[in-house]
């Protein structure tokens, strides 16, 4: 029994995560964006990236990766640079018009996370936060056990 609870658990925070990203992909439509891309721009957006880092960090092969940042490219929302110390990296860098599309991008969000979220006490949120984060510290050390491993 407790451990198809468990299953059920990792099931409902997988079709959670699933539904916000259709959600917000069908919110970002309207400015030419996807999740894809916001989570790139929000990637880039302290600091320049390498190719290889950003294919890492967002969970895609380096031709998806590339097809992204071409497309991100085309709008003038992140610009490619060689890197100055090794010219085989090449790092991508936010464009001005790339932080805008992004604030703008995180304004839906937000808006989007008020939304759903509206129905929930202040206590149940915060409790959600604290389960949630449970899980995040568990997956965390397993990875790092993995790694050392």
């Amino acid at each position: 029994m407790q451990r198809k609870l468990d299953v059920e658990v990792l099931v409902r925070i997988s079709r959670v995560y699933r539904a916000v990203k259709r959600e917000f992909n069908r919110r970002l439509e309207s400015h030419g964006l996807n999740y894809i891309d916001f989570l790139i721009l929000m990637t880039v957006k302290e600091s320049p990236k390498s190719m290889v880092y950003l294919a890492k960090e967002v969970l895609m092969t380096q031709a998806g990766i590339t097809a992204a940042i071409d497309r991100l490219e085309e709008k003038g929302l992140v610009k490619r640079e060689r890197d100055r110390e090794d010219r085989r990296i090449i790092n991508v860098q936010i464009t001005d018009l790339g932080v805008k599309a992004t604030e703008e991008a995180m304004q839906i969000y937000e808006e989007m996370a008020s939304e759903l979220m509206k129905d929930l006490s202040v206590e149940e949120k915060e409790r959600l936060i604290a389960l949630l984060d449970l899980v995040q510290d568990k997956i965390v050390k397993q990875e790092k056990l993995a790694q050392s491993g």
